[in-house]
Order: C-alpha cells, then structure tokens, then sequence
C-alpha cells in the first residue's frame, strides 16, 4: 500500500486538489490530509478528476507538543530579513517579505532552523477533533491518524477515545522516536491498542518525521529501523513505514526483511511533483500533467 501524505498541516486546497489528482492517476488509493472539511472537498475534487471512485482517505490530527499540529512564526523585532526562511521553505509558505500563508505551513521547522537569529518559533494550531473526526467519518474516511509525538498523555488519552468512539476501519498511531526511547514507543503502543480488536491498527513507524528531502538509502534508513523496533515486539498491528520514506524504502526494508503493510511518503512524494503542480496553468498545462504523472508512477511502483 502506498499512502500520499499531502500533509497533517497542509491547509493548501489547490495544492492537495493537484496532489491528489497526479497521485490518483499514477495508482495511489490511500491519501493522508490535514482535518478540515475543504481539504477533504479538496481531495475528492482531484480523485474525482483523475476518474477515481476506489480512493480512501486517512485524516491526522496531533497531540500537544507534537509539530504536526505546529505553524511558523516570525518575530519581526528579531528578523535581519536574511532571506533563509523563504528559500529553505520546502512548500514555498514563506514569502520574500516575510509573511508566512499559514495554510502552506505543514509545520516542519526547517525555517526556525535555518534562522540566524532565532527570529521564527512553530506554534501549535489544534483543530477541533471532537466536532471534525465523526463528521469525517460519516463523509467516508476510513483511516483516523493520530500523531503521538509529544509529553501529553492526557490529551493523547482523549484524542484517542474520540478516535475510537469514531469506529473507523482503521485507526492509526503515528510515533518516532525523537522524544523518548524504544521502551516508551513500546509501552505507548500496548496501552492505546489494549482494548482494540487485533490488526484494527496501524502503526506508522515514522523514521524522522518530515525528513524525505533527499532520495538515497542514508535518509531513509530510520524509517527502516523504526519499524524494525515495531516488528520485533510482535505486536496485533499492520506496521506503515514513514519519516523519511523515499524511492529506496522498500529495498532497504525488504532487505531487513520488514513486513510492511504500507509505506507512506510526503515530503520526497511533493518534492518531485513540485516543478509541476505548482505552474499558474496547470489544468490547462497536458505536458506538466503527463511529466508529473510519468514520475510519479515510478514512486508508487517503488514502493511495492
């Protein structure tokens, strides 16, 4: 199974409608969105485009602390206006005159990063989970994610109830493990799936979330060994590999023999559609269609 992961963040409407429709059309069936009602009118607008009524959707909400749920901020007392936070941003969210379009921030952090003068801090925007997932739900998702990345164990206690309560075919557990160690991952899975029937779960083994820049084995290697710490444990789960997941994934898992139910990619998936997507006529525009289309194919075949 390969998932599309347009981004948890990306409020970006045109943007998930073009994502969807190349992807549709290159043979994915699963498309992972942000929880809000327009992109999920978003996303069936482009499955409906590329002549695909087989698609499924998985809908992520965050726990506190977790970046997902995470938007950029400038300081403007602190910006020298160097111009490293609009030329680093990966979903161009950031504009030369430092304005940040809060619907293109997926909350990635690369431009804090970059800042020279710690001008940017991520702020956290939930939604509304207890009026969104059921809505979601009875509009046809199939697959609610929760991103558990975070020290919150209250607010993962009741963002999961909800969850469950949904009923939907699948839940998911989204986890890495960049705030705590592979005992704590452990221990949080077997808590959140006690009381659920086996294999109703999928753990999305997120290498480093947010990381698939590049596409060669280095970066894709967490994602590999995270679900590898999954596996071990012997768990009633499906394990999707994720953080870094790229057109190497699936040889390097398959060489550690992994038995992955799916591997789901965002930021390596966007980058490669990027040049396309993004032209001012692009439904008009065959040849960046047919060009984007043609690559993106070649990803979904990877990830077999």
């Amino acid at each position: 199974m390969f998932k599309l992961v347009c981004g948890a963040g990306n409020e970006d409407t045109e943007s998930v409608k073009r994502l969807v429709f190349v992807y549709a059309l290159a043979g994915c069936k699963l498309f992972d969105l942000s929880a809000r009602k327009e992109i999920l009118d978003a996303a069936k607008d482009g499955s409906k485009l590329a002549g695909r009524s087989d698609v499924q959707y998985c809908v992520s909400i965050g726990i506190k602390g977790d970046k997902h749920i995470s938007k950029a901020k400038i300081h403007n007392g602190k910006c020298i206006h160097c111009g490293n936070c609009f030329r680093n941003c990966p979903n161009d969210a950031i504009y030369s005159s430092i304005i940040i379009d809060e619907k293109k921030c997926i909350g990635c952090s690369i431009c804090a990063q970059k800042c020279p003068t710690n001008a940017i801090t991520m702020e956290e925007k939930d939604v509304n989970y207890r009026e969104i997932l059921p809505y979601m739900v009875q509009n046809g998702v199939e697959f609610l994610e929760l991103h558990i990345m975070g020290h919150d164990k209250e607010d993962l206690a009741k963002k999961w109830q909800v969850i469950n309560e949904c009923r939907p075919k699948f839940a998911s557990i989204c986890i890495d493990r960049e705030n705590f160690g592979n005992k704590e991952v452990l221990e949080r899975i077997r808590e959140m799936i006690k009381d659920r029937e086996p294999y109703t779960t999928i753990v999305q083994a997120d290498g480093v979330p947010m990381s698939g820049g590049s596409d060669d084995y280095k970066t894709t290697l967490q994602a590999v060994a995270m679900a590898e710490v999954i596996q071990n444990a012997n768990l009633p789960v499906y394990i999707m590999l994720s953080g870094g997941t790229n057109s190497k994934t699936a040889e390097l898992a398959k060489m550690c023999r992994i038995n992955y139910w799916g591997i789901a990619i965002g930021s390596w998936a966007r980058k490669i559609v990027k040049p396309y997507i993004a032209k001012d006529d692009f439904w008009e525009n065959k040849e960046a269609q047919a060009k984007a289309i043609k690559i993106t194919k070649e990803l979904v075949e990877s990830c077999k």
